[in-house]
């Protein structure tokens, strides 16, 4: 374990200088945020490229929800089998598919061979890649991070992968208008080939080199294994809970986006990364303090705060499409409503992820991991799908409104029923 070698476990001043000197973590913490780099220039240009290949709403909230489709049903099993493999080698190949699937999307849109169907298959295979690498990079965590460095390191990871999407997101409008969209989503490819190769010379001590058998009722038995101890633990159960109604509130923003800055907002794609710069620059400022900011408030505190203010976030932007006219006040409107959203579901992603390392006995971790995650995204294409529905019934405005008032009132019964989560 990392606390075995590097002797800080005892120490209670730990600190981010702490974080620095476990250099195999380091190493994992540079991967992601050089993937994190290339999918904030991705994430811009990919909605651009989804609502203008289709010019459909619906469209973008089909392909935002089949993406999830894969953590659903396929990440629970490949948790289970991540566990008995070896845990780097398949995130250094999934790392490798996805550059290669994310490269096909770029040479079909240059060949004007890119439809929404073949988008659609890739998104899917794109997303089947990641069911195996996110079990896997979970369960490599405590063997590179001392435990006691846990709220610091992962502090550490978000911040720094915040700050180069800010810098992403600061220059993708230049990439796009000067470049063009295909070279935005090949600089996101190449940076899956780097993370790959740092994360081939990632050192683990003590690690078996597995092969990799395919024994269905061996991976049967761990999950079913991973699935007792979850129904054990009821305060994971109150983090599916949470996570599957957070992340269906998210549904809107991400996969109505594009057509909420052209119809509801009237602005240009600059909307776009102005409303991603802020949220991301919010994500960063949160990460950062939530070492600090956890010590004063409770993570039931937390997790209200936070989903409140995606409620009224949601609100608030529908009515900044009043003042389509005044660009200049829209714009700083949009820009400091993003930021405080963005501080406030750092510190409730922080809290929950700080509590679910703690809880989770190492063993256990991408198993119950990928349950977890399955579990979380579960609402999210059920969510997708009904909003496809929903543009053709009602407008974005009002499909904004409907999810801020059930947002509202359901941040509010599980601060005021005292729900447990740590």
């Amino acid at each position: 374990m990392a606390s075995e070698n590097i002797g800080i476990a005892d120490n209670k001043s730990i600190g981010y200088k702490d974080v620095l000197k476990q250099k195999e973590y380091m190493k994992l913490i540079l991967a992601n945020i050089i993937n994190r780099f290339g999918d904030s220039i991705d994430a811009v240009a990919f909605t651009w490229l989804v609502y203008s290949l289709t010019n459909s709403a619906g469209w973008s909230a089909v392909i935002f929800g089949m993406n999830k489709v894969p953590t659903i049903f396929l990440q629970p099993f490949a948790g289970a089998m991540v566990e008995n493999w070896n845990k780097k080698f398949v995130m250094v190949l999934t790392d490798i598919i996805r550059g290669i699937c994310v490269s096909l999307i770029a040479v079909l849109f240059i060949l004007d061979l890119l439809n929404p169907w073949v988008l659609l298959a890739a998104t899917i295979a794109i997303s089947s890649a990641e069911a195996f690498r996110n079990p896997a990079g979970t369960a490599i965590l405590p063997k590179i991070l001392d435990k006691s460095c846990y709220e610091f390191g992962i502090s550490l990871n978000a911040s720094l992968s915040n700050v180069v999407e800010l810098i992403g997101l600061a220059s993708v409008g230049a990439i796009i208008a000067f470049l063009g969209t295909q070279t935005a989503i090949l600089i996101d490819a190449l940076t899956f080939g780097a993370s790959a190769l740092i994360i081939f010379f990632i050192h683990i001590e003590g690690v078996k080199k597995e092969k990799i058998k395919l024994n269905v009722k061996d991976y049967l038995d761990t999950l079913k294994g991973g699935l007792i101890y979850v129904k054990k633990k009821k305060v994971i159960l109150n983090f599916v809970l949470l996570a599957m109604v957070a992340n269906a509130m998210l549904v809107p923003l991400n996969a109505l986006q594009a057509p909420l800055v052209k119809d509801v907002l009237k602005q240009g794609e600059y909307m776009l990364s102005v409303l991603g710069f802020s949220l991301v620059l919010g994500l960063g400022i949160g990460s950062a303090f939530y070492p600090f900011v956890c010590k004063r408030l409770k993570t039931r505190t937390i997790v209200f705060l936070g989903g409140i203010s995606i409620s009224f976030y949601y609100m608030l932007l529908v009515l900044c499409g009043y003042l389509s006219n005044q660009h200049i006040l829209i714009y700083i409107i949009s820009f400091a409503s993003s930021l405080i959203t963005g501080i406030a579901l750092s510190l409730l992603t922080s809290a929950l992820n700080v509590q679910f390392m703690k809880q989770v006995e190492t063993d256990y971790l991408a198993r119950v991991g990928a349950i977890l995650s399955a579990g979380c995204v579960g609402a999210m294409p059920l969510a997708s799908f009904a909003v496809s529905v929903l543009t053709e019934i009602i407008s974005i405005s009002q499909i904004f409104y409907v999810i801020s008032g059930l947002g509202i009132i359901f941040f509010l019964f599980v601060y005021f029923r005292k729900v447990r989560f740590e």
